[in-house]
């Protein structure tokens, strides 16, 4: 009888052990410890269709409570309530910020691992947004500190004319950034079956014969000289330097 009940306490024993260590283990990976209050990321600029990304993570009792994401123009309005945008966007995308926005944060709520929230087709540049904010907000969430974060926005921004001119061709300068420097810079004309003029072989070949230089040169050129931050008349393309300069312009303005 000794015996039986020797074993059988060593049993109870055993598996108490057994418990705790899987409870411990449990806890190890559960996640990250979190202090109460209120964190908030966004970016330093608007991305090159004018919204800025931001996201909000309430708190409490040391888990993640409340998680609200969108995205915010000029004027302070929110994408995921703008009507025109949303209905465009469901249209093609088959979804939308009023959709996608709160998602997000539902799932972050649900899982409590960023890494966890599963992506929605349709929204990826978004979703991608979404999670470089949150583990942003949450690495200071660990530390309980509550000042805001602001994250560099990487993104392309194109400048393009107001309509296309008396031949059919629209110029476009698109500028794209990188950890907050200009990484590239490229100038075209399009015209309205999307053909660039760059790769128009006839064109190129008429404004070579009578300028010296083509399209293709020519554009190539002055995106080379503003990568060096240079904004000189390119001989055989003065018209089309002004243009050029005029969209620069204009892209840069754009990243506010």
């Amino acid at each position: 009888m000794k015996k039986i009940l020797s074993l059988a306490v060593s049993a109870v024993l055993a598996v108490s052990v057994l418990a705790g260590c899987s409870s411990a283990a449990s806890s190890k990976t559960s996640g990250k410890e979190y202090k109460d209050g209120t964190y908030k990321a966004t970016y330093d600029y608007m991305d090159g269709k004018g919204w800025k990304p931001q996201v909000e993570i309430v708190v409490k009792g040391k888990k993640i409570d409340k998680v609200t994401f969108d995205y915010v123009n000029a004027k302070g309005d929110l994408k995921s309530k703008d009507a025109t945008y949303n209905e465009k966007m469901k249209a093609v995308a088959k979804t939308n910020p009023a959709e996608y926005c709160p998602k997000f944060g539902e799932s972050l709520v649900k899982t409590q691992d960023v890494d966890k929230v599963d992506a929605i087709t349709g929204a990826t540049h978004s979703f991608e947004n979404f999670k470089a904010l949150a583990k942003a907000a949450l690495a200071k969430a660990e530390k309980g500190d509550t000042s805001a974060t602001t994250l560099v926005m990487n993104d392309t921004y194109t400048a393009s004319a107001a309509d296309f001119d008396q031949y059919g061709w629209k110029a476009q300068v698109s500028i794209t950034y990188k950890d907050g420097k200009i990484t590239a810079v490229k100038y075209d004309e399009v015209n309205k079956d999307k053909k660039l003029k760059s790769e128009d072989k006839d064109y190129n070949d008429k404004m070579k014969a009578a300028s010296k230089i083509s399209a293709a040169e020519a554009y190539a050129k002055l995106s080379e000289n503003a990568m060096n931050n240079k904004f000189d008349t390119v001989a055989g393309a003065t018209s089309t330097s002004k243009t050029f300069k005029t969209l620069y312009d204009q892209a840069v303005a754009m990243r506010k």
